[in-house]
């Protein structure tokens, strides 16, 4: 079974696949550097629709939940990328879960609270120093924590 761990912002998705044995797959990062989000909206979804339809089909996905931030329109844009990415994924006969952050980091690391160094340190250790990006290494969390919850 292939799982998919995805860790969305409002300026790119980063997609993580694992096999059933916590084996990484690969890491994949769709995005835009358009300034405006209603430009960057389109082209980080065509960019994760096309190259998702060509790599390994994921059976189970897990994305993260929107966070509630300062600024209520990114809010607003992270929780629009959540439901494009989970409708694409659904439509895919993907199954998903939608996951808060609290609950998969303290499956996986061990504390609901863990700090992007505790993931980042988690995650070399699993897997190795192949994180370019902390989103990275949420996302392969966040598939572990699908992996997990399911086998």
């Amino acid at each position: 079974m292939i799982f998919l761990g995805v860790d969305c912002s409002s300026f790119a998705i980063h997609g993580v696949l694992i096999d059933d044995k916590e084996e990484l797959i690969s890491v994949h990062k769709w995005g835009s550097p358009k300034k405006e989000f209603g430009d960057r909206f389109p082209e980080i979804l065509v960019g994760f629709y096309r190259e998702f339809s060509r790599i390994k089909e994921a059976h189970f996905a897990a994305i993260e939940a929107a966070i509630f931030i300062q600024n209520p329109k990114t809010t607003i844009a992270i929780a629009n990328i959540i439901g494009a990415v989970w409708a694409f994924l659904v439509s895919k006969k993907t199954g998903v879960t939608i996951v808060d952050n609290r609950q998969w980091k303290k499956v996986i690391v061990g504390k609901g609270n863990a700090s992007k160094e505790d993931i980042k340190k988690f995650a070399i250790a699993k897997w190795g120093d192949v994180f370019p990006e902390q989103d990275y290494a949420d996302a392969a969390c966040i598939a572990l924590w699908s992996k997990r919850r399911i086998v």
